[in-house]
C-alpha cells in the first residue's frame, strides 16, 4: 500500500525525489498533503545516504498553492491515517531541512507554491516555467509567501509582486533570485542532471552543516558569531569527512564521502 495520497517519493543515487502527485487539482495543497510532505522530507533529513532532496512536480502546473476550496472548507480534506499530522505552514516544513534542496520547474508556480521555490536551495526551470502570486485578485495577501521572499529581494520588490499580481517568466524570475538556474528547453534535463551532480560531488555532511549554520547566524550576538564559527568549523574538521577531503586533496584523487 502507498504510505502517501498526494506525493510520490523515490531514492536515487543519495538523491531523495519528492513529486507532486495532484495533477488533477494542479498540485494544490491541503493540510495532509503539506502533512505528508513534511513526513517525507523527515525521513530524508534521518538518513544519511539522502546528499540531496529534489523538488518534482506531475502535471503542467507545479504548485497552485493551497486548495482554495479546502482552505474554505477543511472537511473536505481527505485524512491519511498513515502519518502525524503537522500544523507547521508549508514554507516552515521546507526550511526545517539541513540537506541541499532542488525544485525542478518546469511548468507554473502559483501563490502558495512560492513557499517550496523561496525556500530550496536551489531552483532550476525553464522557458515554461511562470511564476504568479494573485491572492490579491482573491481578496487575499500572500503573507507565508512574502516572508520567504524577503531573505531573496528587497521589500519594494515583494509589495510590487504581490501587489501589482505579474505572472513573470522564468527569465524575470532568475533576474529576481526566485530561479537561481536557468536552462534553454532542449538542454534543461542534461544540465539539470550536471547540477545535481555538481552538488553530490560536495562533501555532504560539510554541506548540510553550512546550512544548519547559516540558519543560526541570526539568532546568535553580533559579538559570539565568531566563537560560535570557530567552535562550528573546529567540530567539522574532526569529521571523518573532512580527513578524507583533506587527505585526498593532498594525494590527488577524488574524495570518497561517507556524510560522517
Amino acid at each position: 500500500m502507498e504510505k502517501y495520497h498526494y506525493i510520490k517519493t523515490r531514492i536515487e543515487n543519495s538523491v531523495f525525489y519528492l513529486t507532486l502527485n495532484r495533477a488533477e487539482k494542479r498540485n494544490a495543497f491541503t493540510p495532509t498533503m503539506i502533512s505528508e510532505i513534511a513526513d517525507a522530507l523527515q525521513d530524508a533529513q534521518n538518513n544519511e545516504n539522502i546528499w540531496l532532496i529534489v523538488f518534482e512536480a506531475e502535471g503542467s502546473v507545479f504548485c497552485a498553492g493551497m486548495d482554495l476550496k479546502v482552505f474554505q472548507n477543511p472537511d473536505l480534506d481527505v485524512q491519511n491515517e498513515q502519518i502525524s499530522k503537522t500544523n507547521l505552514p508549508l514554507g516552515e516544513v521546507i526550511r526545517s531541512v539541513n540537506k541541499p534542496t532542488l525544485a525542478i520547474v518546469e511548468g507554473a508556480v502559483i501563490a502558495g507554491g512560492f513557499l517550496i521555490i523561496a525556500e530550496c536551495t536551489f531552483v532550476a526551470a525553464h522557458e515554461d516555467a511562470t511564476f504568479s502570486l494573485p491572492e490579491v485578485q482573491r481578496g487575499l495577501f500572500p503573507f507565508q509567501v512574502m516572508n520567504s521572499l524577503s531573505k531573496i529581494m528587497s521589500e519594494r520588490k515583494i509589495l510590487e509582486l504581490c501587489i501589482l499580481a505579474k505572472t513573470l517568466s522564468a527569465k524575470e524570475a532568475e533576474s529576481l533570485g526566485l530561479v537561481t538556474h536557468y536552462f534553454e528547453k532542449p538542454d534543461f534535463t542534461n544540465k539539470v542532471n550536471s547540477l545535481i551532480n555538481n552538488v553530490l560531488s560536495a562533501a555532504p555532511l560539510a554541506v548540510s552543516k553550512g546550512i544548519e549554520v547559516l540558519k543560526m547566524l541570526n539568532s546568535i550576538p553580533e559579538n559570539d558569531k565568531h566563537k560560535y564559527l570557530k567552535i562550528e568549523i573546529d567540530k567539522l574538521r574532526d569529521t571523518e569527512d573532512a580527513q578524507e577531503g583533506i587527505n585526498s586533496f593532498i594525494e590527488k584523487r577524488k574524495p570518497i564521502w561517507k556524510n560522517q
